[in-house]
C-alpha cells in the first residue's frame, strides 16, 4: 500500500485537499486515508475508487470520490458490491 500513496504525490498540492476530502459522520465516510487505502480504478476524470481498510484489514468497504469531493461508501465490502452488481 504505500507504492499506492503515490498517487497522491502526483497531484499537485493545492487539489490534495479536494482528492482527501474531509471526514463526514451523516455520510461516511467523507475522506480516504492514502496510507489505509488502495485505489482500484477510475469511473471518469476525477473520480477514483479504492479499497477503505480502515474499517477492516481483511474485508474493505468500496468507496469513490463523488463529484462533491467527498468519499462515499459504495458498499461495505467488495462481495457485497459484487452482489449489489449482479456479477
Amino acid at each position: 500500500m504505500t507504492a499506492n500513496r503515490r498517487w497522491l504525490d502526483d497531484i499537485p498540492e493545492d487539489y490534495r485537499g479536494f482528492y482527501l476530502g474531509q471526514p463526514d459522520r451523516q455520510s461516511p465516510p467523507g475522506d480516504v486515508d492514502p496510507d489505509r487505502s488502495l485505489l482500484i480504478g477510475d469511473l471518469g476524470p476525477d473520480r477514483p475508487f479504492a479499497l477503505d481498510y480502515r474499517p477492516s484489514s481483511v474485508a474493505p468497504s468500496v468507496i469513490y470520490l463523488s463529484t462533491a469531493a467527498d468519499w462515499i461508501e459504495v458498499a461495505p465490502n467488495i462481495e457485497m458490491l459484487i452482489e449489489r452488481l449482479g456479477i
